[in-house]
C-alpha cells in the first residue's frame, strides 16, 4: 500500500526547526506567551507510541529528532532575540568606541562601516555596531581594521514599526552610532575583506561608476552601490535574483573549476575535494549570505552523492542546507533572501519536470521549454513571498528570465575568470575588464529599455493564507498519492479560500473607506485613504521613501491620485524624496503659491475634497479628513491642534483633543501605535469603523 504523502525524512527534520523558529518568531514580535510548546510533549509522545505499536525504530528515532530539531529552532530564536534586546548601553548616550572593522560600504544614508568586539567605555558590547561615517571621517579604515571614536549610540529596536529591521536583527546589529569626533584607526588583516576590497576597487578604478556597481553587485551579491534606479529596473523584472550568489553563482563556479581541474588530470577525488572548497572559498568572499551558504551546501552533497555513485536528490540535499543554515542561526527563517532561495528551489523540484513535459507536448523546442519551465516553476512559490516582501512581483518576469538570465549567466562566467586574471595581471586588468563590462552594459540599457514596471502585479499579499496556497501547490504537484479527482477538488477548494481570504483584505465597501496608518524612523509618517473614487496619501515633510514605497505596493496602490504634505513653508519640497509620482499635491494653505515642477499643480486650499474625502487644514502638522461617515483627525507635530475628532492620528500623546480614539505614530504605552503595531489597518463604513489586519490579530490574542 503506498503512503499517502511522498516525503523524505530529512525534508520533516527540516520543516521540524522551520517550524520552530517561525512559530518562536511570530510569538516574539506579536508579544505572545509560549505556552504553545507544551503541546510539542503529547504530540511526540503519541508519535512515540504510535511508531512502538508498529515497531519501528527509525520512526521512534525520527520523531525524537524532530522533536529536538523543532525545541532548537524555537529556544534558538527565543535567546537570540532575548540577547539581541539586553543591550548594556544607555540609548542615546556618548561613548567612546572601539572596535574591529567587518564591513564597508554605502546606504541611502551615506557610507558607514560595521565593527564586532565592541567596548564601549572599556565595558565589552556584545552584537554588531552599524556607524555612519561623514563625509571626511578622519583616518581611513577598511576591513581587518581596528577603529576608535567617540559616538552617540543607539540601541536597535528589532519590532519597531512592524519589524522593519529583521537586516538588523540576522546581522545582529544591536547598535547604530553616529561619530562626534575623528576616527582613528589601526591596520589589520582580514583575508575575505582583503579580497572583497581589492575586487571592489578593481571594478570602480576601471569602469564607470555604474558599470562598476553593477559587476560587483555581480560577483559578491553587495547592492549597496548599484543605483536606486538601476536596481529597480532590474527587480521590475523580476531578475534581480542575479545579485543573490547562490545556485546560478555556485553551480557555474563549481563548474568552471572542476573543468579546469579536470584537463589537469585529477584523480575525481581531488576535483571534487578542490572545487567544494573553492566554492567555500567564494562564498567567504560574498559574506557567507546564507543563499550562497545554502547552494554551497547542496553543490558539496551533490558531489558526495556523485562519487559515491549514488542518485542525486534535490529535496533531501534542499533539506539538509536549510538544516545546516538554520543550525547555525535559526533567526535565519526571518531572512527574504534564504526564503526566496528555498522556496525556488523546492519549487522546481516539485514543479519543473511537469512543466517541461507539458511544454514539450505543444512543440516548444527543448532548450525553450527547460529554461520556461524553471522560470515558471521557481515563481510558483516565490509569488507569495514577493508579494509579502516586496509588495509587487512582475508578469513579464517569466519571458524575462528565459532572456536575460543565460546572458547573465555567460557574462558572470567570463567575468569570473577574468576578475583573477586582472588581479593576478594587473598591468591587463583594463583590457580584461572591459571583455565583460560591455555586455554588462548592454543588458542593463536593455532592462531599463523595456520597462519592465509597467508589469506589475501588486496591491495584496496571502498572509496567513500563504501557508493554504504552499499546500494546495504541494497537493496538486502529485507528491501526494490521491486520485487526481480529488486532487483537484482539494486544490480548488483551497484556492477559493485563498482567494476569499484575498477578497475580504483588500475589499473597499462601497460608500466607504480603507485608511492605513503608517511610520518609520526619523518621523516619517503617512496615512493613506482608500475609497472607491480613488488612492490620497498624506505625508509628513520628512518622508521615507522606503516606507511610502512599501506602504502604496502593500495596498495596491501604484500612485497615489493626491498627495497632501504637512509641515512647514519648505513642505512642497518633500514630494521630490517622497518617490510618489501624481499630479496633485496639495499642502499648507498658509505657504507660498509656488508651483515647482513641470506636471504637478500644488493646491494651496485650506478646504478642499479628493477622490470622495473632505480634507480642512488646521494649521502646519495637522489636518481633518471626513471619510465613511468618521470624522478623522491626523497631526504630525509636536503638538496637537486638532480640538476634537472621532479618531485621531497622532505624533505624541501630549495632547487635549476630544476623540473617540486616539492612534500615535510613536511607541505609546497602553494604546494603539505604530511603533509596537507596524502599520495599522481600519475600515470606515457608514459611521462605523473597524481594525483591520494584524494589529486586530494581535489585539484578539493578546
Amino acid at each position: 500500500m503506498k503512503n499517502i504523502i511522498n516525503v523524505r525524512l530529512a525534508a520533516v527534520l527540516a520543516f521540524s526547526v522551520g517550524a520552530g523558529a517561525a512559530l518562536s518568531y511570530f510569538s516574539a514580535s506579536n508579544g505572545f506567551p509560549y505556552w504553545w510548546l507544551i503541546a510539542l510533549v503529547p504530540l511526540t509522545a503519541a508519535f512515540i507510541v504510535y511508531f512502538i505499536v508498529r515497531r519501528s525504530v527509525r520512526g521512534i528515532v525520527f520523531t525524537v529528532l524532530s522533536a529536538l530539531l523543532f525545541l532548537y529552532g524555537s529556544s534558538g530564536v527565543y535567546f537570540k532575540i532575548a540577547a539581541y534586546t539586553s543591550v548594556p548601553l544607555e540609548d542615546g548616550s556618548e561613548y567612546q568606541i572601539c572596535g574591529k572593522v567587518t564591513e564597508k560600504s554605502f546606504s541611502g544614508d551615506g557610507e558607514y562601516i560595521k565593527i564586532t568586539s565592541v567596548t564601549a567605555d572599556g565595558t565589552f558590547a556584545d552584537g554588531v555596531m552599524k556607524v555612519y561615517l561623514e563625509d571626511v571621517y578622519g583616518e581611513f579604515c577598511d576591513v581587518g581594521y581596528t577603529v576608535s571614536f567617540s559616538a552617540t549610540v543607539y540601541a536597535s529596536d528589532p519590532f519597531a514599526y512592524g519589524g522593519g529591521s529583521t537586516t538588523k536583527l540576522l546581522e545582529d546589529v544591536r547598535y547604530t552610532a553616529y561619530p562626534v569626533t575623528e576616527l582613528q584607526s589601526e591596520y589589520g588583516f582580514s583575508l575575505f575583506g582583503s579580497i572583497n576590497s581589492a575586487i571592489r576597487s578593481l571594478y570602480f578604478d576601471n569602469l564607470d561608476e555604474d558599470t562598476a556597481a553593477i559587476s560587483y553587485a555581480m560577483f559578491t551579491g553587495n547592492t549597496d552601490f548599484v543605483e536606486s534606479s538601476t536596481m529597480d529596473s532590474f527587480r521590475y523584472g523580476g531578475v534581480a535574483h542575479v545579485f543573490a550568489v547562490s545556485g546560478m553563482h555556485i553551480v557555474l563556479v563549481y563548474g568552471a573549476v572542476s573543468f579546469i581541474l579536470k584537463r589537469m588530470r585529477l584523480s575525481q577525488v581531488w576535483v571534487a575535494a578542490i572545487s567544494v572548497a573553492l566554492v567555500f572559498f567564494y562564498t567567504g568572499i560574498c559574506g557567507f549570505t546564507l543563499s550562497a551558504v545554502r547552494a554551497a551546501i547542496m553543490c558539496a552533497v551533490a558531489a558526495l552523492v556523485r562519487l559515491s555513485g549514488g542518485k542525486y536528490d534535490t529535496s533531501v540535499s534542499l533539506s539538509l542546507a536549510f538544516v545546516a543554515v538554520m543550525l547555525v542561526n535559526p533567526l535565519n527563517i526571518i531572512s527574504a533572501g534564504f526564503q526566496l532561495s528555498v522556496a525556488a528551489v523546492a519549487s522546481i523540484a516539485l514543479f519543473c519536470r511537469p512543466i517541461n513535459a507539458a511544454l514539450r507536448k505543444i512543440k516548444i523546442p527543448s532548450r525553450i521549454s527547460g529554461a520556461a519551465a524553471v522560470s515558471l516553476s521557481a515563481q510558483i512559490a516565490t509569488f507569495p513571498i514577493l508579494l509579502s516582501c516586496f509588495g509587487y512581483v512582475s508578469w513579464a518576469s517569466l519571458l524575462l528570465n528565459i532572456i536575460f538570465v543565460p546572458l547573465l549567466s555567460a557574462i558572470f562566467t567570463i567575468q569570473f575568470a577574468l576578475t583573477w586574471l586582472s588581479l593576478i595581471i594587473q598591468p591587463l586588468a583594463q583590457f580584461f575588464i572591459l571583455v565583460f563590462a560591455v555586455p554588462t552594459q548592454a543588458v542593463c540599457a536593455a532592462l531599463v529599455t523595456v520597462r519592465a514596471e509597467d508589469a506589475l502585479i501588486s496591491g495584496f499579499d496571502f498572509g496567513p493564507s500563504a501557508a493554504l496556497y504552499f499546500l494546495a501547490g504541494y497537493i496538486i504537484s502529485g507528491h501526494v498519492n490521491i486520485k487526481w479527482r480529488w486532487r483537484c477538488i482539494v486544490s480548488v477548494l483551497l484556492a477559493v479560500i485563498v482567494v476569499a481570504s484575498l477578497v475580504l483584505k483588500n475589499y473597499v465597501p462601497a460608500g466607504g473607506v480603507r485608511v492605513t496608518v503608517s511610520g518609520y524612523y526619523g518621523g516619517s509618517y503617512a496615512v493613506l485613504f482608500r475609497t472607491p473614487q480613488g488612492n490620497v496619501l498624506v505625508i509628513s515633510e520628512n518622508p521615507s521613501s522606503y516606507d511610502i514605497s512599501s506602504l502604496l505596493s502593500e495596498n495596491g496602490v501604484s500612485q497615489p491620485d493626491a498627495l497632501i504634505i504637512l509641515g512647514g513653508e519648505d513642505s512642497v519640497f518633500a514630494y521630490t524624496v517622497s518617490g510618489t509620482e501624481c499630479s496633485d499635491i496639495y499642502v499648507n494653505y498658509t505657504n507660498i503659491g509656488i508651483q515647482p515642477y513641470r506636471g504637478v499643480t500644488v493646491h494651496y486650499e485650506k478646504d478642499f475634497t479628493v477622490a470622495g474625502v473632505d480634507f480642512t487644514f488646521e494649521g502646519e502638522n495637522d489636518l481633518y479628513a471626513e471619510a465613511g461617515g468618521i470624522n478623522f483627525g491626523i497631526s504630525f507635530g509636536v503638538e496637537v491642534n486638532i480640538k476634537s475628532c472621532d479618531v485621531l492620528f497622532a505624533a505624541t500623546d501630549l495632547h487635549i483633543c476630544d476623540c473617540a480614539q486616539a492612534i500615535y505614530f510613536n511607541q505609546v504605552n497602553f494604546a494603539y501605535n505604530v511603533y509596537d503595531y507596524g502599520d495599522l489597518q481600519f475600515v470606515a463604513d457608514n459611521g462605523k469603523i473597524f481594525l483591520t489586519g494584524r494589529a486586530a490579530l494581535k489585539s484578539a490574542l493578546g
